[in-house]
């Protein structure tokens, strides 16, 4: 069962914290992996909710796997993000806190495959990033992969 569609049966579109996971992949030419959203219409990293009795680990495993195609043979923790600046509205009215674990994906197996959640997925360099979501900024912040002040 998908935890956030139990949990909004009862709360509807308020807000609520949604614990998940982002991760990061970069190919040889240390180019991050990038999907454009179905839900938004834009561009962010590949990542979800936690469904009950996953960790986090198995979450990023789980969406890396569903939304790319790609499995993380090899991945670490770099970074957690959660507070007011991960506030986010979906264009449908769902309102979340989101709280998440953000890892890097080491090694990587598989062909990249695009899903219902996806319209698109590509590598691009750390300086020419397309427009990204909201969240998705906040997250590579955190981490240090980009500085708005550059965006």
């Amino acid at each position: 069962m998908n935890y956030i569609k139990y949990i909004r049966q009862y709360v509807g579109t308020k807000p609520i914290i949604a614990p998940g996971s982002a991760i990061i992949v970069l190919n040889e030419h240390k180019e991050i992996l990038l999907q454009l959203r179905s839900d938004t219409n834009d561009w962010g990293l590949p990542g979800g909710g936690m469904e009950m009795g996953d960790s986090f680990e198995e979450t990023a495993q789980k969406e890396l796997f569903e939304e790319t195609g790609l499995i993380a043979q090899e991945m670490k923790l770099i970074g957690l993000a959660s507070g007011k600046e991960l506030y986010y509205q979906f264009p449908h009215g769902d309102e979340i806190y989101n709280a998440t674990a953000i890892f890097e994906a080491t090694t990587v197996t598989g062909a990249l495959k695009i899903d219902e959640e996806s319209k698109d997925l590509q590598y691009f360099a750390l300086n020419q990033l397309p427009k990204l979501n909201y969240t998705t900024v906040k997250l590579l912040e955190k981490v240090g992969y980009i500085s708005t002040d550059k965006l």
